[in-house]
């Protein structure tokens, strides 16, 4: 009766504790932090889902007391720091690194 495709467009996935790599033991790996970025401009959201799209999971933690903003504006405005598994932290780096386009030519 409803496209399923339609129902879910949009959501974020709540996967993370399911995608978060685990030591030998189970337990989650350490969380490494990766970058502070802004997100009034939606920058946060676009590097998490590129480092999704690499199957590298983020977590995001609101700076300072940005939950209010968060909640209130849809975004905060002391912006958002993201961490990745320590092991996945070079890969992240990378990804985020500016091309440089004289090389590529």
């Amino acid at each position: 009766m409803f496209d399923e495709s339609k129902l879910t467009w949009g959501r974020e996935p709540r996967d993370l504790a399911e995608r978060w790599p685990r030591a030998e033991d189970g337990t989650p790996e350490q969380a490494a932090f990766l970058t502070s970025v802004v997100e009034a401009d939606s920058q946060a959201d676009l590097v998490v889902q590129m480092l999704r799209s690499y199957d590298i999971p983020v977590i995001k933690q609101y700076d300072k007391d940005g939950t209010l903003g968060k909640v209130v504006l849809g975004f905060s405005g002391y912006g958002v720091s993201l961490y990745v598994p320590a092991s996945m932290l070079e890969d992240a780096q990378n990804l985020l690194k500016p091309v440089d386009e004289e090389e590529m030519k």
